[in-house]
């Protein structure tokens, strides 16, 4: 049902520093040792594995893993909430997570991409833990495709942010969300122009593998990022070719016309080798991070049976976009369900898209 109180004016306008990358060629390896999980560092059941994007870029760009440290009925949901970045981007490695997304039920599982771009209100309420030891939980295997083995695994999830700094905003605390709430669509002016929802499984027309234009070892699957990011973020993910690749055009894995941008690739899994602009060769094995300048590493080559690298390409426009400064963020989030101007709880059946209401005002 629409709101029948009208809210006042909420806006907050954007205005701290551009998103401005250190000067020179960026080249940064993490390597799957060189980082751990840090628990609570934002949720208190959850641990967050920062794989260096963000000290690489000037904190243009915050790439990490994130995964579950205690189940749903210990830690409870998240709460409904939006996180207002300019882009993010979610990729479930291990598990089981369930959201609702702008009162979207929605399963993220392995072979997933989720665009949640900057702004979709959402709660998390189910999530798989395996009961293991600690030790054992941050070893939790990642994959990058419907998982192969059955066993029980602990949430985990890719998840890439532009920027680092942004607002995360409370619309119902965790203890007071109803039924009625978790199936409301809600509007609000903090979405990034032109950007959109958009989730892609292994099923979603697109999603196949299908070989790398000029490189007859490799495959790759177009993870469809860049429209719903409003052009700034796009994905692939490659594996070597295999007699699974479907017909159809090749993929080309780098975006035609565009300069100056960043690259980030992750090997989630296998090991193999780039090759650096400089003609030196970086070994990448399962867990290691490479965050670079567009074009500093090549196409991956002599890698193993179960190589999955993923490689993210952020557009060089993303440079023009500003960050939010300590003040604003303070703002939004003190402002929290204020800022949204309509909602609507959707009936039994409703098949209209996440963000229906945007513009609706």
């Amino acid at each position: 049902m629409p709101d029948d109180q009208p809210l006042a004016d909420t806006t907050v306008p954007i205005s701290g520093r551009q998103l401005t990358p250190p000067a020179g060629p960026i080249f940064h390896l993490c390597r799957a040792v060189q980082s751990d999980y840090e628990v609570g560092e934002f949720r208190a059941w959850a641990g967050y594995k920062n794989l260096g994007s963000d000290a690489a870029t000037g904190d243009l760009a915050h790439f990490q893993h994130v995964l579950s440290f205690a189940d749903t009925e210990a830690a409870g949901r998240t709460g409904i909430h939006a996180h207002l970045a300019h882009a993010h981007i979610v990729i479930p490695t291990s598990g089981r997570g369930v959201f609702s997304y702008d009162g979207v039920v929605t399963e993220a599982t392995a072979g997933t991409v989720i665009v949640q771009h900057g702004g979709t209100v959402h709660d998390q309420f189910d999530f798989s833990y395996a009961a293991a030891s600690d030790a054992d939980n941050r070893a939790t295997p990642q994959w990058i495709e419907a998982s192969p083995a059955a066993a029980a695994r602990s949430f985990g999830f890719l998840e890439l942010f532009v920027p680092l700094a942004f607002a995360n905003v409370e619309i119902v605390p965790p203890a007071e969300v109803t039924p009625a709430d978790q199936a409301t669509a809600w509007e609000h002016p903090y979405h990034l122009p032109g950007a959109h929802f958009a989730i892609q499984d292994e099923r979603s027309p697109g999603a196949a593998y299908r070989p790398v234009a000029g490189r007859p070892d490799l495959e790759a699957r177009d993870a469809a990022t860049w429209e719903p990011s409003a052009g700034l973020v796009a994905t692939w993910i490659l594996r070597p070719a295999s007699a699974k690749a479907a017909e159809g055009p090749a993929v080309t894995v780098g975006m035609p016309g565009e300069a100056g941008g960043i690259d980030i690739f992750y090997m989630v899994g296998g090991s193999a080798r780039l090759r650096r602009d400089t003609g030196e060769d970086v070994l990448l094995q399962a867990g290691d991070t490479a965050t670079v300048s567009q074009g500093a590493l090549g196409d991956p080559y002599d890698g193993s049976a179960d190589m999955r690298l993923l490689r993210f390409f952020i557009a060089a426009k993303a440079q023009c976009l500003r960050e939010r400064t300590p003040d604003e963020i303070r703002r939004l989030e003190d402002l929290g369900p204020r800022i949204i101007r309509r909602r609507q709880v959707r009936p039994a059946g409703d098949a209209r898209p996440v963000n229906v209401l945007r513009g609706a005002r």
